[in-house]
């Protein structure tokens, strides 16, 4: 996704101010670790420049935050306005006295210090080359916790810039309620009695404030469409910073003559530019488009005209082989090629010459080889398509050296794009003796997974290739699957894939299927509610695939966030929470979890 959902909460970091802090310049700022650079702390930190971004951020009389151009000036630039009215997070890294942030925990844990209702942006003019984005919230519209506030909720970057997250609404209106439950304790610790007026009014109207802020980017959205209907003229390309229903509308018009133009460029570099791509159907683009993103349809789009080799990367069940075979529709000009492990040599994917017969015995890859050599000869200029599935099972060198190499070279040098096979002939095939061309109409699309059970592609490999990663938030797998689920199953799943996704324990498009499947079939699992479904699939394909290891480090940060995940979703999902609880005790008893 490349803008932000109508409706969500932003989220950014900012650096780790000690509890009770109060706006002003740190103390001893050289030995305590906020997350600035440690020159930066002593340069102007520890010399009393007050040049820290987030020094004022929770002052009490005029607090403001300052963002720097790199790191927001993507989405102001062209709207000033996207943030007016929305609710905005600031959060940092785990920290305690007296030293800040951890130096040897490489993955501390976040907490969230406060929150702002933003009033207006202002940019602030440096110089010529340094700009700084002013955010201010209303004057009752921020607060700061009573004290940092671990992180549970689940967050994701916006594609297409960087700082700001988006945070999901009803986990912040649950975060907020934990919050409020805390501050009832016997004896809060508040910094001051306002930083409780200020929470409890920011709690208190949180809700509304969420409803006014989906407004004001519903109207941005509108404002959008106006502008795009009512010109004639122009190719400008128009977009939301907002995603919701116009999503997948291209805003972009070009006038009769601009058009003309573009067909007449077209048509003159017709030589130039491939005439067997990737894609063949406009259905087809759209289709990409929709379940994965525009950036991922330019990328495939890119690959047609600039290499013959495209490589799929991502994790288990995201859609690669599925994105591959949905290129072309035609089975004819299309062949699947599963790679196995134990390939050597260039007979694992050719054939092999038959010792009694003399001939060459092919493998359907090489008759359909011979197939696309005859469509050329034929001057049917169609793309015919190889998929090779788990191509770094085996070291692809050993038995792709001959295509790869062959493959290069120009469409009119047909002698160098010949592979000579052996024998007298190709058994069934009566053309070209035992010789086979490789047709400039072939296209090779391969899937590749990165584990232990697979090779890394050497530079020869890659630099003949574009490779495209395929990633698939929990939220669009749902979609893509069409699994109807409420906000807090949504949730469940999103926060535990977010936690589990470091160890390739992901909630995929096979897990998303086999949801849908038994939800449509309830009565006949002896299943009572949907939140049943959720726990046996969630249970058997996707915590199965967790292995953790006594005294990795990293487990400490995770068993945490799942004991937070389990007290949240436990009364749900009690097989899995179960299992959880099976993990925490076996790392305690000094045992692996070791599932298969």
């Amino acid at each position: 996704m490349s803008f932000i959902t109508v409706g969500n909460a932003l989220g950014c970091t900012i650096n780790s101010h000690r509890r009770g802090w109060d706006g002003s310049i740190c103390k001893n700022a050289e030995t305590w670790n906020c997350s600035a650079k440690q020159q930066f702390r002593t340069d102007y930190c520890q010399q009393g420049d007050p040049r820290c971004y987030h020094i004022h951020i929770f002052e009490g009389d005029n607090p403001y935050c300052l963002i720097d151009d790199l790191g927001i000036g993507w989405l102001l630039e062209p709207y000033p306005d996207a943030l007016n009215n929305q609710v905005l997070l600031f959060w940092g890294k785990r920290f305690q006295e007296p030293r800040g942030i951890s130096d040897i925990n490489t993955r501390p844990k976040d907490y969230v210090f406060g929150a702002y209702r933003v009033r207006n942006v202002s940019q602030q003019k440096i110089n010529e080359f340094k700009t700084l984005w002013k955010i201010e919230p209303y004057p009752d519209g921020w607060t700061r916790f009573q004290q940092p506030y671990i992180l549970t909720v689940y967050y994701k970057s916006i594609i297409g810039g960087v700082y700001l997250k988006e945070v999901n609404r009803v986990a912040v209106e649950n975060m907020f309620e934990k919050a409020a439950e805390q501050a009832h304790s016997p004896h809060p610790n508040w910094h001051g009695s306002q930083d409780a007026e200020r929470f409890h009014n920011f709690h208190a109207n949180l809700h509304e404030w969420f409803e006014i802020a989906r407004e004001d980017a519903l109207k941005i959205q509108q404002n959008m469409v106006r502008t795009y209907t009512s010109r004639s003229t122009g190719s400008t390309i128009i977009r939301s910073p907002f995603v919701d229903s116009l999503k997948n509308l291209d805003l972009k018009k070009t006038s009769p003559s601009s058009t003309a133009s573009v067909t007449n460029k077209q048509t003159s570099n017709k030589n130039s530019v491939s005439t067997y791509p990737l894609l063949e159907k406009e259905n087809v683009k759209e289709k990409i488009k929709n379940d994965y993103s525009k950036e991922v349809l330019d990328a495939v789009m890119a690959v047609s005209l600039t290499k013959n080799i495209l490589i799929l990367t991502g994790h288990p069940g995201v859609g690669k082989s599925t994105l591959a075979i949905n290129l072309i529709d035609d089975h004819e000009r299309k062949l699947i090629v599963p790679v196995g492990s134990t390939w050597r040599g260039r007979e694992d994917l050719l054939g092999y010459v038959n010792p009694i017969s003399n001939e060459f015995e092919p493998t359907d890859f090489t008759k359909f080889l011979c197939k696309a050599e005859q469509a050329w000869r034929k001057h049917d200029k169609r793309t015919f398509l190889v998929i090779f599935e788990e191509f770094n099972l085996s070291q692809p060198e050993y038995w792709f050296s001959d295509i790869l190499v062959r493959s290069q070279y120009p469409d009119d040098q047909e002698k160098l794009r010949m592979i000579e096979l052996g024998g007298k002939g190709i058994r069934g095939i009566t053309t070209n003796g035992s010789k086979v061309f490789i047709s400039p109409a072939l296209r090779f699309v391969v899937t590749i997974n990165n584990d232990h059970t697979t090779l890394s592609l050497s530079p020869r490999v890659l630099d003949r290739a574009s490779i495209i990663e395929l990633t698939l938030e929990p939220r669009a797998t749902l979609m893509r699957a069409k699994v109807k689920l409420d906000e807090q199953q949504i949730m469940a799943i999103e926060e535990i894939d977010a936690l589990l996704k470091y160890k390739n324990a992901m909630f995929s498009l096979r897990a998303a299927d086999s949801l849908k499947r038994c939800l449509d079939d309830l009565e006949l699992l002896d299943m009572h509610s949907g939140w049943d479904a959720l726990d046996v699939v969630l249970l058997q394909q996707v915590l199965t695939k967790v292995r953790l290891m006594v005294g990795d480090p990293a487990n400490e940060n995770l068993i945490q966030g799942l004991e937070e995940w389990s007290e949240n979703y436990g009364k749900h999902l009690r097989r899995c929470t179960s299992l959880i609880n099976s993990w925490i005790e076996a790392l305690k008893d000094g045992r692996d979890v070791i599932q298969a």
